[in-house]
């Protein structure tokens, strides 16, 4: 007569060996989902995301259902196609934040404001804001603003913000100006969705954005994109400091470096 625990032996040793696949394999679609979705340029159909992934209508729909409920894709408000959700989104920023703790990514920050003697920061997009993945603050800064890592601090007025703002896809960046009038930080803040457009198109043009006093009086700006191998903007490195020390005159002056600042911290972001 077999004991318990023989019994329990034969029963393993007569499960097949792929009896884990399919769960492994429902993993792997659903990470082949997030991935296809986050690369995309704009919303996608479920029935595009099937028809890339090779996977049946049902369970393209079943799978992608499942990552709405959880808040890791979202249906776009104009077009019911699908995007990333908002805790995707949060979970990015998360593990992004992690990788760079252990990343060359401050050594980078303090070199360059060690060059330019003022504050810097590196940021992402998230959500509606920009968040602080890290900041190298000088001595001599005479504000005491509370930005540390992990801050967050709105798109329309800041450096870093407008320059998410212009290189967001156009239907994107039209439905965020379309949820104006934005709130006035400072007297220089614009609160206009059209006058905030037409500096948009600017920062496109040039490639780099100013905070001229709109956030913080007092204090002036530049931002530069941190770009992805594909050319994509996943980031921004700036430059902080008070007015009296960082103004129009000086923005060709820095430009230079903070690109430079931008190229070393590029292969960091992917």
């Amino acid at each position: 007569m077999k004991t318990r625990s023989t019994q329990t032996s034969d029963a393993a040793a007569n499960v097949p060996d792929n009896a884990a696949k399919p769960k492994a394999a429902a993993t792997d679609r659903t990470f082949a989902i997030l991935e296809l979705v986050a690369s995309a340029s704009g919303p996608l159909a479920v029935k595009t995301i099937g028809t890339t992934l090779g996977l049946p209508k049902p369970t393209a729909h079943r799978l992608v259902n499942g990552l709405i409920e959880k808040g890791l894709l979202a249906r776009d408000l104009e077009t019911r196609d699908v995007i990333i959700g908002v805790e995707a989104a949060r979970l990015a920023v998360g593990i992004l934040r992690a990788s760079l703790s252990r990343a060359p990514v401050r050594s980078v920050l303090r070199a360059v404001s060690a060059e330019l003697g003022e504050t810097c920061n590196v940021g992402v997009l998230d959500g509606g804001d920009v968040v602080y993945l890290d900041r190298v603050e000088v001595e001599h800064w005479p504000l005491r603003l509370q930005f540390g890592v992990g801050s967050r601090v709105p798109m329309h007025c800041t450096a870093m913000g407008k320059l998410f703002l212009a290189t967001l896809p156009d239907g994107m960046r039209s439905r965020l100006l379309a949820s104006g009038p934005f709130s006035a930080q400072t007297a220089n803040t614009l609160t206009d969705p059209v006058a905030l457009a037409a500096e948009l198109e600017r920062i496109a043009a040039r490639g780099y954005s100013l905070d001229d006093e709109e956030y913080v009086v007092g204090v002036f700006c530049v931002a530069v994109p941190i770009l992805s191998s594909t050319g994509r903007t996943v980031a921004a490195i700036a430059v902080q400091a008070p007015k009296v020390r960082l103004s129009h005159d000086r923005v060709e002056q820095v430009l230079p470096i903070l690109r430079r600042g931008a190229a070393a911290l590029s292969a960091q972001f992917g």
